[in-house]
């Protein structure tokens, strides 16, 4: 048994010392790729917003001298389509005697409404790639949906690229930019997904014969000089959000070792890209409306709600596309 001078043992010296409590909560759950903070926004004062699509064009024709010229009426439009306003909410019990008491060294309510406000964010993180109203229909469409023709009101823009043992192929990504018009802004894909691809760009190269590594990846330093890397030109982006999927569905599965890569065109709905739509005061300063509610009723507490009303927007279905069920730990092919 130690010595501990005056003291029976080291529990009974501990009796009189007290630890110091830091202030606040540190943070321990890191995440990237979030997409709120890239999404141009549109405002709107109703539930929904409508708009059209372009599907036929008017057409011409070359004519003789004094050949009559004939009239005609042959544009037509698309589907229209409908992006609706979804209700996303948290809110929390104040219990009033961890209020009046709960104060040194912490402010209980900063810490509950910082909590909260983090934790509706990553709701809405997840939605935006896997939000499913046809499912969910209190949600709104997230990528994987918007990006199937079935509900974006046009084409699929999808690459299969063939299912638990199909790792991406450098011909395919470059055929997802492709896909994009008039060029994509990001390529949002796994972790894991960026790291088969730096190895191939870098050290291992492709399953090719006599195959080296290929400078397909460059690198630069974004506004706050941090390291960004890009794929042909288009800027890598990678998402925490994206988790393992089923084959061929895009929706998750925690079974599966498959991922997908969207690459997304950024804009306003008439210029044809994609776009947080916002309305009531979430469309103001602050992106959340915060309710106070001062007692509430057989508790003696009071309460905190935060709101916001969104959705996703595809203008053009030419700005968003992805390879599905790829095999995130393949080596890379040409």
């Amino acid at each position: 048994m130690a010595i501990v001078g005056h003291f029976k043992d080291l529990d009974e010296a501990q009796k009189l010392v007290q630890s110091v409590l830091l202030k606040g909560v540190v943070q321990e759950v890191y995440e990237e790729g979030q997409l709120l903070h890239m999404l141009p926004v549109t405002v709107i004062d109703s539930k929904s917003i409508k708009y059209n699509r372009e599907k036929t064009l008017p057409g011409a024709a070359f004519y003789d001298i004094h050949e009559q010229i004939p009239w005609s009426a042959d544009v037509d439009y698309a589907t229209q389509v409908e992006a609706s306003l979804k209700r996303v909410v948290t809110q929390d019990i104040l219990d009033n005697f961890m209020l009046k008491t709960y104060k040194d060294p912490n402010d209980y309510r900063s810490i509950v409404l910082s909590e909260l406000r983090k934790g509706v964010m990553r709701t809405i993180e997840d939605k935006l790639i896997y939000g499913d109203d046809s499912t969910y229909p209190k949600e709104f469409d997230g990528l994987n949906e918007l990006v199937d023709g079935t509900h974006a009101g046009g084409a699929k823009q999808i690459i299969d690229q063939g299912g638990a043992a199909a790792p991406l192929t450098v011909a395919n990504l470059r055929k997802l930019i492709d896909l994009v018009k008039p060029k994509p802004d990001i390529l949002l894909m796994t972790r894991t997904m960026r790291n088969t691809l730096s190895a191939a760009a870098w050290e291992k190269g492709l399953v090719l014969a006599n195959a080296q590594p290929v400078g397909t990846i460059s690198y630069a330093k974004d506004e706050f000089g941090a390291r960004v890397e890009y794929f042909d030109g288009v800027r890598i982006v990678v998402s925490d959000y994206l988790v393992n999927e089923a084959d061929n569905t895009g929706k998750k599965s925690a079974a599966s070792g498959m991922c997908s890569i969207y690459a997304i065109r950024f804009g306003q709905i008439q210029d044809g890209g994609l776009c947080l739509v916002v309305g009531g005061e979430t469309g103001g300063v602050d992106f959340f409306k915060m309710t106070e509610l001062e007692a509430l009723e057989d508790y003696d507490a009071a309460g905190i709600r935060l709101t916001a009303y969104c959705g996703l927007a595809l203008g053009s279905t030419k700005a968003l596309a992805k390879i599905e069920s790829i095999d995130e730990d393949g080596v890379i092919a040409g």
